[in-house]
């Protein structure tokens, strides 16, 4: 059994971990992965070099930690959000609003995207970071694609992983646009324009006919 100090000190050290990944993904997300830092990251922590080492062996290695919290927070809200509808067509369109509340609650979501870019193109520091988290988008899209195809909603025609393929590039696409025209203030709106075009086109008839008539 641990002794009550040695649990005051682990719990301080995860404290002290979480304290790091956020103030990380905020830096990044202002100013990039080449725009930060050690000393940046240092800095805005509030910790020392010794302390930060202890954590995190490079600024690669807390680079990728803040992609995977993020990107683990981001399929657990998500995720949530779309149980909580009873249909797959209903989950993907929660799925977006999910998305956007957490971009709001928390701008330094928009590390993520940013980050793999970076490690994976532009400095090869973890080039398979990138592929991995967008093949897990893709696939929950992909696998909701599916279900509403099964329901009927879905055009039968569409391959599904394209279909999520072009969903997630379209975000990603969105969320940059909004970044350079508006500094990432009317992604809603942007993503809502995405729901009504690229989500509407791909509804079978009878349920675009449906989703219309409920809408006006």
């Amino acid at each position: 059994m641990s002794t009550p100090a040695v649990q005051s000190s682990t719990e301080k050290g995860e404290l002290t971990h979480r304290h790091i990944l956020d103030a990380a993904a905020t830096a990044f997300a202002k100013h990039g992965y080449a725009g930060t830092s050690l000393n940046d990251l240092i800095r805005d922590a509030g910790i020392t070099k010794g302390g930060f080492y202890f954590h995190f062996p490079s600024k690669a290695a807390l680079a990728v930690a803040v992609i995977e919290d993020r990107d683990a927070t981001w399929l657990r809200e998500v995720s949530a959000a779309a149980l909580r509808q009873p249909r797959g067509i209903d989950q993907l369109t929660a799925m977006v609003t999910s998305l956007c509340d957490l971009h709001e609650s928390d701008p330094a979501f928009g590390s993520v995207g940013r980050l793999c870019r970076e490690l994976g193109v532009e400095t090869r520091e973890a080039p398979d970071v990138g592929p991995r988290v967008f093949a897990t988008w893709i696939q929950l899209i992909d696998a909701l694609i599916r279900r509403a195809q099964t329901e009927g909603d879905v055009r039968p025609d569409l391959d599904p992983t394209e279909a999520a393929e072009t969903c997630v590039a379209a975000f990603l696409g969105a969320k940059d646009l909004s970044d350079l025209l508006s500094g990432g203030t009317d992604l809603r709106r942007r993503m809502q324009a995405f729901t009504q075009i690229l989500l509407a086109g791909m509804r079978t008839p009878e349920t675009s006919r449906t989703s219309h008539a409920t809408t006006t």
